[in-house]
């Protein structure tokens, strides 16, 4: 089943999760970050295979890639991971989760096997974990404790007690784990069991090896000609520090340090700063993209220049985005606030950052508020991905173009967007739609006085007012008849946002009770919602006509 690619020292080969896992003992260097992924990351990943699983489950699964270096120990074959450490680490734990859910002995000892190596005196075979993390502090004894051991990833009050810690890696583990485990407490024994089947032999890394430390620009290079994803950031630093004759390593501690603050989102802001480069759709990869669309268009030379270019948008990405500019207003930090948490991407902020670095903070609120309603308005008329980017573009054009805000903000066609159609949509059942969530934020914001900062709220749901299915011997039933409920149960007005999860106990509660849940703290309905609620002697048919006409006329206005 395996390929092999040789180019001197430097060697490709594909396998599945078994072969890694059995075969392979991996190193994560002291140079290395810590472990990073967060909820939404297990969450995806988790979907993915689960999905490939249910309907490719004959296929193979591509992973993605390792960059492993060879250490050439004569008793194992034991790897330095250069790049990969946190899918493997993800798949590390995984394996401990899927081991301790299901009660099948052969998963159980084959998923253990993958883990570690038992010790057994008469064949001299020392106890061994499957990765040694070099200078983790207290992270060996976590797996030790979470994963190595039986049942380990149950025991929940452990891993609820170590989100609190201050080593990253051992917090962002201990909820992989639980997230984990959350996932598949919802499925039944025998399909984990295929499904562990499914992971073990057709979940596929490619994995690259080179005994030499220095070889790892002319892998990454070799790789990306193969096709085979890796991190773009990589190969462009190296691109870019080579080009430095003197103070190189100044420039690659900008570099570093910038990477360092933004994460996993280091890519992302660089396909931001593309965008602004280009103003193009993306059609290739941000390495190529780098290379064909900026590089080779004279829009940016390498080395220097590029990484100056970079450090000054990280500087306007801080401003806007995490608000460092302190003469922002409250008005504008309130909008980015529910921006960030609402929207399905995040394709506005180029602009923003564009428009800043031309402008400053002249006209800025008034921009941004052009920019989200155009953003919005494009997304509930369900224009396409490539039609909101293609139009996020045109606006980055317009600023380069202009020599004034008023060329920008005056630009009407620029930010149209067909209000009638806008609002026969958000006049008709919008709960369980993608935007629901975003319109009623949007709904606070304009109501409130922008004394209140919603990034406080961890979790954010849509509860009903009038319920979704009123028992008949509530006085829910009195007040609505069947058609009114089926009319206005998920009208916009006969929604609110809450700063809990939804809780079916409250939902069916009578109005007068629901208001009184509704002025406990724990609840914490929002600010905007709450004032109408409570200054409401009933909830009618009639009170919510008035509260839709309101709501719509203040969201289509602003």
């Amino acid at each position: 089943m395996n390929s092999a690619v040789e180019h001197g020292s430097i060697d490709a080969k594909k396998s599945n999760i078994a072969t890694i896992f059995e075969k392979f003992w991996f190193i994560i260097p002291e140079y290395q970050r810590s472990y990073v992924w967060e909820t939404d990351n297990i969450n995806d990943l988790l979907d993915d295979l689960w999905y490939a699983y249910e309907n490719k489950s004959d296929s193979e699964y591509f992973l993605g890639s390792l960059v492993l270096r060879d250490l050439n120990n004569n008793s194992y074959k034991e790897y330095e991971v250069l790049d990969g450490q946190q899918r493997l680490t993800t798949l590390f734990m995984l394996l401990s989760v899927i081991r301790d859910t299901s009660n099948n002995q052969d998963l159980l000892d084959t998923y253990s096997d993958m883990l570690f190596q038992k010790k057994n005196v008469f064949k001299g075979i020392p106890e061994r974990v499957r990765i040694l993390y070099k200078i983790r502090d207290s992270v060996e004894s976590f797996i030790s404790e979470s994963l190595i051991k039986k049942d380990g990833t149950k025991n929940t009050d452990f891993l609820k007690e170590k989100l609190n810690e201050d080593n990253t890696s051992i917090k962002n583990m201990a909820n992989a784990i639980i997230t984990m485990r959350k996932f598949f407490e919802e499925k039944v024994d025998s399909e984990v069991e295929l499904f562990a089947q499914f992971l073990a032999m057709k979940v596929i890394f490619i994995y690259v090896s080179t005994d030499n430390r220095e070889d790892a620009f002319r892998l990454f290079t070799i790789l990306n000609n193969r096709g085979i994803p890796l991190t773009s950031a990589d190969i462009l630093k190296s691109i870019n520090i080579g080009e430095i004759e003197s103070d190189s390593k100044k420039y690659a501690r900008v570099w570093e340090d910038i990477e360092g603050e933004l994460g996993d989102e280091f890519d992302r802001f660089l396909s931001f700063v593309r965008t602004i480069l280009v103003k193009e759709k993306a059609r290739v990869n941000l390495l190529e993209e780098f290379e064909e669309n900026v590089y080779k268009k004279g829009k940016l030379s390498k080395g220097i220049e590029t990484i100056k270019y970079i450090q000054n948008y990280k500087s306007v990405y801080d401003n806007l985005i995490l608000f460092k500019d302190n003469q922002l207003s409250n008005d504008f930090k309130n909008l980015i606030t529910i921006m960030l948490i609402g929207l399905p991407s995040d394709d506005w902020i180029p602009s923003l950052m564009y428009y800043y670095n031309k402008f400053g903070r002249k006209d800025l609120t008034q921009f941004l508020k052009k920019l989200e309603y155009k953003f919005v308005g494009d997304w509930i008329l369900q224009f396409t991905s490539t039609q909101r980017i293609e139009n996020m573009n045109k606006i980055l054009k317009q600023i380069e173009l202009a020599a004034s805000t008023n060329e920008v903000l005056g630009d009407t066609e620029l930010f149209f967007v067909e209000k009638s159609a806008l609002r026969d949509i958000l006049n008709k059942n919008i709960y369980g739609r993608r935007f629901a969530r975003y319109i009623l934020l949007k709904y606070e914001y304009l109501e409130s006085d922008n004394t209140v900062h919603l990034a406080d709220y961890k979790t954010i749901s849509v509860e009903h007012i009038l319920p979704q299915s009123p028992k008949a011997s509530s006085n829910w039933a009195e007040g609505f008849d069947l058609e009114q409920r089926q009319f206005w149960t998920h009208k916009l007005a006969n929604l609110v946002l809450i700063s809990k999860r939804k809780n079916a106990s409250l939902s069916n509660l009578d109005f007068e009770q629901k208001r009184e849940k509704y002025l406990e703290k724990r609840i914490d309905v929002f600010a905007g919602s709450k004032v109408f609620i409570l200054t409401a002697d009933k909830w009618t048919p009639t009170v919510l006509e008035t509260r839709q006409k309101k709501m719509l006329d203040l969201l289509i206005n602003n």
